[in-house]
């Protein structure tokens, strides 16, 4: 009975060594062949990530203005400071693969004007959006077209009512 209990504490101290070293070796690899560069231009970031695989490109804007095109602006609404920006992020393979990207951008704005009156401006202006989602003060609109979703959310706030605006799709469709 000793034997096999000895045998099965070998097999598993065996496969524990076996996994640390595989980790070891993941880690010098990630190390040597993955390579991270970071830039700061005008008003944002940009990182770039460079693998066997291929290239990943990820540009951030700390200004929104994407978010909000051919989205109506709500009548006296503010935009929040420091709240918003857009990213591109685009994936270029070494394989000859299909590449890829998406496009990211939101912004938010807040109104004194109360929560039932900015939703029905909304719906007004917006009647082909889709009311995806109402739960006590708080409503989000969305519309998908042409490869991109935008999405509206509408909430209550002691300070006010904030509008935030999103849209998600292909960086040329933004």
């Amino acid at each position: 009975m000793k034997r096999q209990c000895g045998g099965i504490l070998s097999a598993l101290l065996l496969t524990g060594v076996a996994i640390i070293c595989l980790v070891v070796v993941a880690g010098v690899f990630v190390a040597r062949n993955i390579h991270v560069t970071t830039t700061a231009r005008n008003g944002g970031d940009d990182v770039s990530i460079d693998t066997p695989a291929g290239h990943l490109d990820i540009r951030a804007h700390e200004k929104a203005g994407t978010a909000v095109r051919d989205i109506p602006f709500y009548p006296g609404a503010r935009n929040l400071k420091d709240n918003g920006g857009d990213a591109v992020i685009q994936w270029t393979s070494n394989h000859d693969k299909a590449d890829g990207g998406i496009s990211v951008s939101a912004s938010e704005m807040v109104t004194s004007d109360s929560f039932d009156k900015v939703v029905d401006w909304y719906r007004g202006q917006l009647p082909n959006w889709i009311l995806a989602k109402r739960a006590f003060g708080h409503v989000d609109f969305e519309l998908r077209q042409g490869g991109y979703k935008r999405i509206i959310g509408i909430s209550e706030h002691s300070d006010g009512t904030h509008i935030g605006v999103a849209t998600i799709g292909e960086p040329a469709s933004n």
